[in-house]
């Protein structure tokens, strides 16, 4: 193709002139303009004259000019593209970062802000190649990033398996107690972790433990399983638990022959509980057994409880019937007791001086019982072998004879020394006819209100209250045998010449030296009562319960020595002494 403008003729497919640089078409746009180098300039050669030329022969060529366009590099343009190239170099690897999985593990790779999921990844990869406390960090911050999500189990299980490879144990426990605590806790995995960590340290009690409670919680059987296999077997009872009449041994036993602990309350087993030695005898009553089985050896383990139960009953005794038929009789009489029971031992008390009959009663031994006059109510029980008292016998007789003829009167509050009276004799006449004492003391008694006034004498003493000014005496305790006391008892009498002066019923003494003389609801009662084995030393002691009018109570006591008065006590007490027995 030849060129519109500089005419010469290049290549056809080429739209440029190689000499001109322009568009060989002149209908097409004018190309920017380039910078085109330009040739050095020729030397200069002096053309010779064009005749000369012409002399030559030679003919001469037209003169062509050759124009070159300069085209400038626009510096500007070229540096704000390359500011455009950056700036979108730079926001695409912006959000190359933040938009792209690959983008936040290179952000959590060189500890910047990343997402959870990407520090997970990155702590992984940290596991993988060996880097463990990395690995602990990223999975760290991750855990610090997003504390709840769906697979939280999955992601602290990587941690946990992260402290592990660290040696870092506890560490690890505590992601597993994490997990089955509070994140899980009907999962099996945290406990099977934690369980699995326990025997590799060798803690098999805590390990066995936590098996219990993992089988509560998830229903796992595995964990029941796998506990079966290290605890002890429980006990075996020799006795099936239940009801049973009269008394049973029960013993306990260890299938593996460790040792046995039990209980009957809320004792912590073995710790408060009681060693079994030996097989148990079970009186009446219920029973409520917790035995376990406790493994020897550094672990201790200890089987699961056996708990049984047992209730005793001991069969009770039919009440003693008499021999002698209720109702009014003429005369003295004689009375038996007679045993219904047909079998085992039978031991019966009986009363006749109105009081309730009871073990410290006396022991009826197959002889008759007297009945001497007047209304007599006989009072009878029935003991077995086991101790069961049976119901109570209970008949009146009346033997209407003259009351000359057997019985004395009550002990009451008009009973006194024969040259004073309590509650009525003032301490002035007191100290003129007894003289003044060897001591006098003012303080308070219990048995009355106020301060009183406590004058000693050789022979004992007597006490004043002072709340009249004058002192009005309501006590007196005396070993003179000069003093005329109660129905004109005085120190020296027989023990049964006092009691022949007041009212007693005629019951015989117990096994232990006591006697029941009488008891009455509205008058009182009395009764001596033994010191030791010795029956002739004891107190004999009569009480008056006022009914009506001042409220107060009559005591009178004497001290029997070698079966002998020593000492006589009169006291009145302001208050009402219980009557009930």
């Amino acid at each position: 193709m030849v060129c519109t403008h500089c005419g010469r003729e290049s290549d056809s497919a080429s739209r440029i002139c190689p000499y001109c640089g322009r568009y060989m078409n002149s209908d097409a746009p004018t190309p920017p303009t380039a910078y085109v180098e330009e040739p050095p300039p020729a030397p200069v050669v002096r053309s010779e004259p064009s005749r000369q030329r012409r002399k030559r022969g030679q003919r001469r060529q037209p003169q062509r000019k050759v124009k070159y366009d300069g085209h400038m590099i626009n510096w500007a343009m070229v540096g704000l593209v390359v500011v455009v190239l950056f700036v979108v170099a730079l926001v695409g690897s912006f959000v190359y970062l933040k938009a792209t999985p690959n983008g936040q593990r290179i952000l959590a790779r060189t500890g910047r802000k990343a997402s959870a999921d990407a520090y997970w990844d990155v702590g992984t990869e940290y596991l993988d190649q060996g880097y463990i406390a990395r690995s602990i960090a990223a999975y760290n911050k991750a855990l610090e990033l997003e504390p709840d999500r769906p697979d939280i189990v999955d992601k602290l299980l990587l941690l946990a398996e992260a402290y592990e490879a660290g040696g870092q144990q506890q560490d690890a426990m505590e992601i597993f107690e994490r997990i089955y605590r509070s994140v899980a806790p009907e999962d099996p995995v945290g406990y099977r972790n934690a369980i699995r960590l326990l025997l590799a340290q060798n803690q098999v009690f805590p390990a066995t433990e936590l098996m219990q409670i993992a089988y509560e919680k998830t229903k796992d059987e595995s964990f029941f399983n796998q506990r079966s296999q290290l605890v002890p077997k429980p006990p075996v009872a020799s006795l099936s638990g239940g009801a049973y009449m009269l008394s049973r041994t029960v013993a306990f036993s260890s299938p593996q022959g460790h040792d046995i602990y039990y209980a009957t309350g809320n004792e912590e087993l073995p710790e408060q509980g009681t060693l079994y030695t030996g097989p148990i005898t079970l009186q009446e009553g219920t029973y409520n057994f917790r035995v376990i089985c406790k493994a020897g050896g550094p672990s201790g383990l200890i089987s699961d409880e056996m708990t049984i139960s047992y209730t005793i009953r001991l069969p009770s005794p039919l009440a003693p019937k008499a021999t002698l038929q209720q109702g009014e009789y003429t005369r003295p009489q004689n009375v038996r007791l007679r045993n219904v029971n047909e079998e085992g031992e039978i031991t019966m008390y009986f009363t006749i001086d109105g009081s309730k009959p009871n073990l410290d009663s006396p022991r009826y031994r197959d002889e008759p019982i007297r009945l001497k006059g007047g209304r007599i109510n006989l009072r009878a029980i029935a003991v077995n072998e086991y101790g069961k008292v049976s119901n109570e016998l209970n008949v009146n007789y009346n033997i209407n004879i003259p009351r000359s003829q057997y019985f004395r009167k009550y002990f009451r509050l008009e009973d006194g020394f024969a040259d004073f009276t309590l509650m009525s004799t003032k301490m002035t006449e007191f100290v003129e006819k007894y003289g003044e004492p060897e001591r006098r003391v003012e303080g308070t008694d219990e048995n009355v209100t106020g301060q009183v006034a406590t004058l000693t004498y050789p022979w004992g003493e007597a006490r004043f209250m002072l709340a009249d000014g004058e002192g009005t005496l309501y006590m007196i305790s005396t070993t003179d045998a000069n003093m005329v006391g109660p129905r004109k008892s005085t120190i020296g009498m027989t023990l049964d010449q006092v009691t022949d002066l007041f009212r007693d019923m005629g019951q015989p003494a117990n096994d232990k030296g006591d006697r029941g003389l009488y008891y009455d609801v509205d008058e009182g009662y009395a009764h001596y009562h033994a010191h030791s084995d010795d029956p002739n030393e004891g107190v004999l002691l009569y009480v008056s319960t006022m009914v009506g009018g001042e409220d107060g109570t009559t005591t009178l006591e004497y001290d029997i020595q070698g079966g002998r008065v020593a000492g006589i006590t009169l006291r009145h007490v302001l208050r009402r002494l219980s009557n009930v027995r």
